[in-house]
């Protein structure tokens, strides 16, 4: 399983990527549109479930972790 953050400088959380396998990404980001876009891979944080076979429940569960945490030194922090 692979999670990817793509983050500002700031650790400000601007999409994320989840793949089942860790040979494939399901998203792709051009940093073109957003000069300074930086991408890290995270750990999925306990009690987190990521289903690939429930897009909804993975787009929201996502869109959770965007809203709900940051990147600091490069790892997933619960926002304050």
């Amino acid at each position: 399983m692979q999670l990817m953050a793509y983050h500002d400088s700031d650790g400000n959380i601007l999409g994320m990527a989840f793949s089942p396998s860790d040979d494939s990404m399901s998203a792709e980001v051009v940093t073109v549109t957003q000069p300074g876009l930086r991408a890290v891979e995270v750990e999925v944080p306990s009690g987190v479930e990521l289903d690939p076979d429930d897009p909804q429940r993975l787009n929201d569960e996502l869109s959770k972790l965007a809203e709900g945490y940051r990147i600091d030194n490069g790892t997933l922090q619960r926002r304050s």
